[in-house]
């Protein structure tokens, strides 16, 4: 049964994607969101992460994570025709250089080296004939390991009590945790690698072992190759995906240095970007990326990159499929370009 505290969060919710849906039909018809003028002279990124179909998606814990390769398609489809694509070396380099091309610089980039990424979105990339920048984690993609939110993610998922029966005290983290899938993962976050993987050993063993779908998968060196060959481009996503703030500077080096080097060796060419894990980074963090022989680094901020933008903290567009959407589900232009614009805030 509804409750009417629900029932007016529903009717707020709708209320606020009309208001976006009117003020992006009113932005585009002005032009004021159309990339010739709003991105001019600057550098548009943007940020996926996994690409399932919806049946795939349904089993996934973290949805958040996901576009479809119909979302895909649309998203990259209209960003051909409105931008110049490239990986992000190339046109971040092109950015600095000074190129204002009349359709603006742009780059898709993927976090991860989610399997699901050669088998969904490179076809898609292919048929649209845009190449794009993937972030793969080397000792993940050395061992097919999943990453420490997706072995979370599965083990909560498969809880035998479901999640309110957890004890959130117990493992280390706030009480006022939000008792979902995607509130653990990110107050889990908030901890150190050995008590994040204490966390993650106990939550797998009251789920009754390790969860992992047969779908799943890390790229592989020759995945990444294949990439290669297709003219994408691979970057860092460091060696474990820690948060790097937390590590300390022994980590650091290890994370960064050691992903490149061991991406480098694998793969036979420079590795020149990098992509923060959740996007944290301080100083100390962006001086061990300098040092670690990077050009250019993505962070999770979004908004448009200008010429002399610093080229470690570059800003990405995180992109999900809503996001393309109108209120109604629809796919529509009007709605990616304002997202894309920046114009409203978390829109």
């Amino acid at each position: 049964m509804i409750t009417t505290q629900q029932a007016m969060v529903s009717v707020a919710h709708s209320v606020r994607l009309q208001v976006r849906d009117i003020a992006g039909d009113v932005l585009h018809r002005f032009g004021l969101t159309r990339p010739a003028r709003s991105a001019r002279g600057r550098l548009t990124i943007v940020a996926l992460h996994r690409v399932l179909p919806n049946y795939l998606r349904a089993e996934y814990p973290l949805p958040g994570l996901v576009v479809s390769p119909d979302e895909l398609d649309f998203i990259t489809g209209v960003m051909a025709q409105h931008y110049t694509l490239d990986t992000l070396a190339a046109v971040a380099g092109r950015l600095r250089a000074g190129e204002v091309p009349d359709k603006p610089l742009a780059a898709i980039t993927f976090d991860d080296g989610q399997r699901d990424n050669l088998e969904y979105a490179a076809p898609v990339l292919r048929a649209h004939g845009v190449r794009g920048t993937f972030f793969a984690v080397s000792d993940a993609t050395e061992h097919n390991t999943p990453l420490w939110h997706d072995r979370l993610g599965f083990a909560l998922a498969h809880l035998p009590g479901g999640l309110r029966q957890l004890d959130i005290v117990a493992l280390g983290l706030p009480a006022d945790t939000d008792r979902t899938v995607q509130g653990i993962v990110e107050a889990t976050k908030l901890l150190r690698p050995s008590e994040r993987d204490a966390l993650i050993a106990r939550v797998v063993e009251l789920s009754g072992g390790a969860h992992r779908p047969n779908w799943d998968g890390i790229m592989s060196w020759q995945d990444l190759k294949q990439l290669q060959s297709d003219g994408h481009e691979i970057g860092s996503h460091t060696r474990s995906h820690p948060i790097l703030p937390l590590a300390t500077d022994g980590e650091l080096i290890d994370e960064l240095a050691g992903s490149r080097e061991a991406l480098e060796q694998k793969l036979g060419t420079p590795i020149l970007s990098f992509c923060y894990p959740n996007g944290d980074h301080d100083a100390r963090v962006m001086a061990a990326v300098e040092r670690a022989g990077y050009r250019f680094a993505t962070t999770t901020q979004p908004g448009l990159n200008a010429r002399h933008a610093a080229p470690l903290q570059l800003r990405r567009f995180d992109m999900q499929g809503r996001f393309a959407r109108r209120g109604n589900g629809r796919l529509a232009a009007q709605a990616l370009h304002l997202r894309l614009s920046n114009a409203l805030r978390g829109t």
